[in-house]
Protein backbone atom coordinates (compact mmCIF):
# COMPACT_ATOMS: atom_id res chain seq x y z
CA UNK A 1 0.00 0.00 0.00
CA UNK A 2 0.94 3.55 -0.67
CA UNK A 3 2.10 5.67 2.37
CA UNK A 4 0.93 9.16 2.91
CA UNK A 5 3.37 11.76 3.61
CA UNK A 6 1.98 11.25 7.01
CA UNK A 7 3.15 7.51 7.33
CA UNK A 8 0.87 5.25 8.99
CA UNK A 9 -0.66 6.04 12.29
CA UNK A 10 -1.84 3.99 14.90
CA UNK A 11 -5.37 4.19 15.51
CA UNK A 12 -4.99 5.72 18.86
CA UNK A 13 -2.87 8.66 17.14
CA UNK A 14 -5.60 8.54 14.58
CA UNK A 15 -8.50 9.52 16.31
CA UNK A 16 -6.83 12.43 18.02
CA UNK A 17 -6.02 13.71 14.56
CA UNK A 18 -9.85 12.96 13.68
CA UNK A 19 -11.08 14.13 17.13
CA UNK A 20 -8.78 17.54 16.40
CA UNK A 21 -10.60 17.93 12.62
CA UNK A 22 -14.42 17.78 14.73
CA UNK A 23 -13.29 19.87 17.81
CA UNK A 24 -12.36 22.48 14.92
CA UNK A 25 -15.20 22.72 12.77
CA UNK A 26 -13.39 21.17 9.46
CA UNK A 27 -16.03 18.43 9.90
CA UNK A 28 -19.26 19.72 10.80
CA UNK A 29 -22.29 17.81 12.84
CA UNK A 30 -23.84 15.07 10.42
CA UNK A 31 -21.04 15.00 8.56
CA UNK A 32 -20.39 11.41 6.88
CA UNK A 33 -16.77 9.56 7.80
CA UNK A 34 -15.71 7.56 4.89
CA UNK A 35 -13.56 5.07 5.99
CA UNK A 36 -12.07 4.19 2.73
CA UNK A 37 -11.18 8.54 1.91
CA UNK A 38 -9.55 8.58 6.00
CA UNK A 39 -7.54 5.37 5.03
CA UNK A 40 -6.39 6.67 1.59
CA UNK A 41 -5.38 10.12 3.14
CA UNK A 42 -3.23 8.50 6.06
CA UNK A 43 -2.03 5.55 4.26
CA UNK A 44 -3.32 3.05 6.21
CA UNK A 45 -5.93 -0.10 6.36
CA UNK A 46 -9.42 0.13 7.11
CA UNK A 47 -9.19 -1.62 10.44
CA UNK A 48 -7.29 1.06 12.38
CA UNK A 49 -9.98 3.81 11.01
CA UNK A 50 -12.50 1.51 12.29
CA UNK A 51 -11.07 1.23 15.62
CA UNK A 52 -10.12 5.49 15.63
CA UNK A 53 -14.13 5.30 14.86
CA UNK A 54 -14.96 3.15 17.90
CA UNK A 55 -12.94 5.19 20.03
CA UNK A 56 -14.52 8.49 18.65
CA UNK A 57 -17.85 7.28 19.14
CA UNK A 58 -17.22 6.85 23.38
CA UNK A 59 -15.66 9.98 23.53
CA UNK A 60 -18.80 11.54 21.84
CA UNK A 61 -17.74 13.36 18.61
CA UNK A 62 -18.76 9.73 16.11
CA UNK A 63 -22.04 8.42 15.70
CA UNK A 64 -22.08 4.90 14.37
CA UNK A 65 -25.10 4.10 12.55
CA UNK A 66 -25.26 0.28 11.75
CA UNK A 67 -25.41 -0.48 7.66
CA UNK A 68 -24.91 3.52 7.38
CA UNK A 69 -21.55 4.27 8.55
CA UNK A 70 -19.72 6.77 11.33
CA UNK A 71 -20.93 10.32 11.20
CA UNK A 72 -20.07 13.19 13.14
CA UNK A 73 -21.88 13.64 16.10
CA UNK A 74 -24.07 16.56 16.59
CA UNK A 75 -23.68 19.12 19.41
CA UNK A 76 -27.01 20.16 21.82
CA UNK A 77 -27.74 22.38 24.78
CA UNK A 78 -28.87 18.96 26.27
CA UNK A 79 -24.95 18.10 26.00
CA UNK A 80 -23.68 21.21 26.78
CA UNK A 81 -25.96 21.28 29.77
CA UNK A 82 -24.87 18.03 31.06
CA UNK A 83 -21.45 18.38 30.22
CA UNK A 84 -21.29 22.08 32.39
CA UNK A 85 -23.14 19.91 35.56
CA UNK A 86 -20.79 16.93 35.70
CA UNK A 87 -17.86 19.15 35.27
CA UNK A 88 -19.44 21.94 38.37
CA UNK A 89 -19.53 18.64 40.60
CA UNK A 90 -15.86 16.57 39.57
CA UNK A 91 -13.96 19.66 39.44
CA UNK A 92 -14.85 21.01 42.93
CA UNK A 93 -14.18 17.76 44.27
CA UNK A 94 -10.89 17.94 42.88
CA UNK A 95 -10.23 21.09 43.94
CA UNK A 96 -11.49 20.61 47.86
CA UNK A 97 -8.97 17.90 47.46
CA UNK A 98 -5.98 19.64 45.92
CA UNK A 99 -5.83 22.62 47.44
CA UNK A 100 -4.31 22.10 50.59
CA UNK A 101 -1.38 20.08 48.78
CA UNK A 102 -0.64 22.54 46.43
CA UNK A 103 2.50 23.76 46.00
CA UNK A 104 5.33 25.72 44.48
CA UNK A 105 5.86 23.63 41.26
CA UNK A 106 2.05 23.87 40.49
CA UNK A 107 1.73 27.60 40.93
CA UNK A 108 4.45 27.85 38.30
CA UNK A 109 3.13 25.59 36.29
CA UNK A 110 -0.41 27.84 36.52
CA UNK A 111 1.90 30.96 36.13
CA UNK A 112 3.65 29.69 33.16
CA UNK A 113 0.12 29.10 31.19
CA UNK A 114 -1.51 32.45 32.03
CA UNK A 115 1.31 33.67 30.86
CA UNK A 116 1.07 32.13 27.49
CA UNK A 117 -2.30 32.79 27.05
CA UNK A 118 -1.53 36.60 27.46
CA UNK A 119 -0.29 36.41 24.14
CA UNK A 120 -2.33 33.28 22.63
CA UNK A 121 -4.83 34.33 20.04
CA UNK A 122 -5.70 30.87 18.50
CA UNK A 123 -8.77 28.89 19.44
CA UNK A 124 -6.54 25.83 19.31
CA UNK A 125 -3.80 27.47 22.01
CA UNK A 126 -6.73 28.88 23.90
CA UNK A 127 -8.24 24.97 23.92
CA UNK A 128 -4.82 23.64 24.83
CA UNK A 129 -4.11 25.95 27.89
CA UNK A 130 -7.70 25.62 29.63
CA UNK A 131 -7.68 22.96 30.34
CA UNK A 132 -3.89 22.75 30.69
CA UNK A 133 -4.32 25.30 33.98
CA UNK A 134 -7.66 23.27 35.21
CA UNK A 135 -5.32 20.50 35.57
CA UNK A 136 -2.43 22.68 36.71
CA UNK A 137 -4.73 23.19 39.89
CA UNK A 138 -6.73 19.72 40.21
CA UNK A 139 -3.05 17.76 39.68
CA UNK A 140 -2.24 18.48 43.18
CA UNK A 141 -5.02 16.58 44.13
CA UNK A 142 -3.37 12.75 44.00
CA UNK A 143 -6.76 10.97 42.37
CA UNK A 144 -5.86 9.35 39.53
CA UNK A 145 -9.43 8.08 38.77
CA UNK A 146 -11.08 11.41 39.14
CA UNK A 147 -8.42 13.45 36.91
CA UNK A 148 -8.59 10.47 34.17
CA UNK A 149 -12.51 11.19 34.27
CA UNK A 150 -12.03 14.54 34.20
CA UNK A 151 -9.89 14.47 31.33
CA UNK A 152 -12.62 12.44 29.22
CA UNK A 153 -15.34 15.29 30.59
CA UNK A 154 -12.81 17.90 28.77
CA UNK A 155 -12.10 16.38 25.48
CA UNK A 156 -16.53 15.76 25.00
CA UNK A 157 -16.27 19.49 26.33
CA UNK A 158 -13.74 20.61 23.63
CA UNK A 159 -16.03 21.28 20.79
CA UNK A 160 -18.44 23.09 22.77
CA UNK A 161 -15.87 25.26 24.55
CA UNK A 162 -14.30 26.65 20.96
CA UNK A 163 -17.87 28.01 20.23
CA UNK A 164 -17.12 30.29 23.64
CA UNK A 165 -13.44 30.84 21.99
CA UNK A 166 -14.59 31.60 18.91
CA UNK A 167 -15.60 35.18 20.85
CA UNK A 168 -11.86 36.71 21.42
CA UNK A 169 -13.45 39.16 24.24
CA UNK A 170 -14.45 35.99 26.17
CA UNK A 171 -11.29 34.80 26.33
CA UNK A 172 -10.03 37.76 28.12
CA UNK A 173 -12.86 37.29 30.35
CA UNK A 174 -11.84 33.62 31.31
CA UNK A 175 -7.76 34.53 31.80
CA UNK A 176 -9.26 36.93 34.25
CA UNK A 177 -11.35 34.42 36.09
CA UNK A 178 -8.13 31.77 35.84
CA UNK A 179 -5.91 34.70 37.53
CA UNK A 180 -8.95 35.16 40.63
CA UNK A 181 -8.96 31.53 41.08
CA UNK A 182 -5.47 31.15 41.39
CA UNK A 183 -5.49 33.52 43.90
CA UNK A 184 -7.82 32.74 45.42
CA UNK A 185 -6.09 28.89 46.08
CA UNK A 186 -3.04 30.26 46.68
CA UNK A 187 -4.61 31.99 49.76
CA UNK A 188 -5.99 28.90 50.84
CA UNK A 189 -9.58 30.54 50.60
CA UNK A 190 -11.47 27.07 49.83
CA UNK A 191 -14.45 28.61 49.63
CA UNK A 192 -14.00 31.74 47.48
CA UNK A 193 -11.88 29.47 45.14
CA UNK A 194 -14.89 27.00 45.19
CA UNK A 195 -17.03 29.71 44.48
CA UNK A 196 -15.21 31.60 41.81
CA UNK A 197 -14.25 27.82 39.53
CA UNK A 198 -18.09 26.81 40.16
CA UNK A 199 -19.18 30.63 38.34
CA UNK A 200 -16.16 30.06 35.42
CA UNK A 201 -17.95 26.99 35.14
CA UNK A 202 -21.49 28.20 35.02
CA UNK A 203 -20.37 31.21 33.08
CA UNK A 204 -18.91 29.22 30.25
CA UNK A 205 -21.85 26.70 29.50
CA UNK A 206 -24.55 29.33 29.79
CA UNK A 207 -22.47 30.73 26.62
CA UNK A 208 -21.97 27.19 25.15
CA UNK A 209 -25.88 27.17 25.17
CA UNK A 210 -26.36 30.74 23.65
CA UNK A 211 -24.05 29.77 21.24
CA UNK A 212 -25.32 26.60 19.71
CA UNK A 213 -29.28 28.33 19.73
CA UNK A 214 -27.34 31.25 17.99
CA UNK A 215 -25.74 29.11 15.31
CA UNK A 216 -29.18 27.20 14.77
CA UNK A 217 -30.54 30.43 14.04
CA UNK A 218 -28.37 31.13 11.39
Amino acid sequence: MKKSVEGKLSSLSLAERLRERIANGIWVPGTQLRQDLIAKEFGTSHIPVREAFVQLQASGFVTIVPNRGAFVSAMTTFEAAELTEMRVALELLALDAAIDAFGADDEAAARAILERDENAHEVEHWSIDNWAFHRAIYQACGKRHLLETLEAIWRKTDRYLRLVWQLERYQQTSLGEHRAILDAVLARDRRAAKRLTKAHIEAAGAVMRDALREARRG
